[in-house]
């Protein structure tokens, strides 16, 4: 869900070593894999406010190689060989991943997900707080807290409706465990991405 700590942890992942992309938004989404999201979102009549699953005649018609090629923005055969060799980790943050999951699953059938989890009334009041920044996209509906409420609901249930498909496939963590530095919680995200994260999550939060 949009404002549960995504860009946070999206950065943690990318400074411990787990690639998301060279272009970039501000919110740490890789540009191409969002643009596709919103693509299939927008064909299936919905958008992040009104999200929907897209049936598969709405899905990306790019290739797994193609997307991956782009992420790392590899033009030639000497940048393909070198980064075969180099077999990076990677990974692309982007909250409609929710309802496109399925799509992507397809192309990249190895994928692991993480899905972090905050509190309704956090995210509520961080959506209606950035609702009425300027330069930030407005919409009215976001001043209805109900509506925000329900928002958040249907991202969280169809977030929590892979966990039995995916199994340990899927890591399920707190925001607020992630930014208290729980224990547990890092010791779940750290051999789930084989990585060590502590101190780059310690880095974001200063």
């Amino acid at each position: 869900m949009h404002r549960s700590g995504t860009s946070l942890l999206a950065k943690v992942l990318e400074k411990g070593g787990i690639f998301m992309g060279v272009l970039k938004d501000p919110n740490f989404e890789a540009i191409h894999f969002l643009s596709e999201n919103q693509k299939a979102l927008e064909a299936e009549g919905g958008d992040w406010l009104d999200p929907k699953i897209p049936s598969p005649n709405n899905w990306t018609k790019f290739s797994a190689e193609v997307l991956y090629n782009e992420h790392f923005r590899l033009n030639g055969r000497i940048q393909k060989w070198k980064n075969s060799r180099q077999n990076p980790d990677w990974g692309f943050k982007d909250p409609r991943n929710s309802f496109t999951l399925e799509m992507w699953l397809k192309k990249f059938p190895k994928a692991k997900v993480i899905y972090i989890k905050r509190d309704s009334s956090s995210v509520i009041e961080s959506l209606q707080n950035r609702n009425k920044k300027e330069g930030e996209v407005h919409d009215a509906r976001l001043e209805d807290a109900e509506f925000c409420e329900n928002l958040w609901k249907k991202y969280s249930d169809q977030c929590q409706s892979y966990k039995e498909k995916l199994g340990d496939k899927m890591l399920i963590l707190e925001y607020k465990d992630l930014i208290e530095l729980n224990t547990r919680t890092i010791k779940a995200l750290d051999n789930f991405t084989g990585k060590s994260l502590k101190s780059h999550i310690k880095f974001f939060l200063r």
